[in-house]
């Protein structure tokens, strides 16, 4: 039950990353006006897409921690650092993979369209 909860939260991150980046088409358009190159971009999309994804994994790990000092003895919670690892790292890896389906998108962005 909790690998479904998992896998359907890692959709969820993979989805948000991917309508979070395609919000910014416009300013996209705008910096392909100016010149910028397109492998800039999408290297700039994918860098900042794994470190929010990296960054929020962390936040969310020290949160777990801090919960398991503050339960109380009589809560059953046990950590599994295996478990929590896969976790982390399926979360960053479908944030990566909706930041790169953004890329392919990006790339194709017609400046004159995306500014107006």
């Amino acid at each position: 039950m909790i690998g479904f909860l998992v896998v359907i939260a890692a959709v969820v991150i993979g989805i948000f990353i991917y309508v979070l980046t395609m919000q910014k088409s416009s300013m996209f358009g705008v910096m392909k006006a100016q010149g910028i190159s397109s492998g800039y971009i999408a290297k700039s999309v994918v860098v900042q897409t794994f470190l929010l994804a990296a960054i929020g994994v962390g936040i969310g790990l020290v949160l777990t921690g801090a919960t398991a000092l503050v339960l109380p003895p009589a809560v059953p919670y046990r950590t599994n650092l295996y478990f929590l690892s896969g976790i982390a790292s399926l979360l960053v890896i479908m944030a990566m993979i909706g930041g790169v389906f953004s890329v392919r998108a990006v790339v194709k962005i017609d400046p004159l369209k995306a500014i107006g």
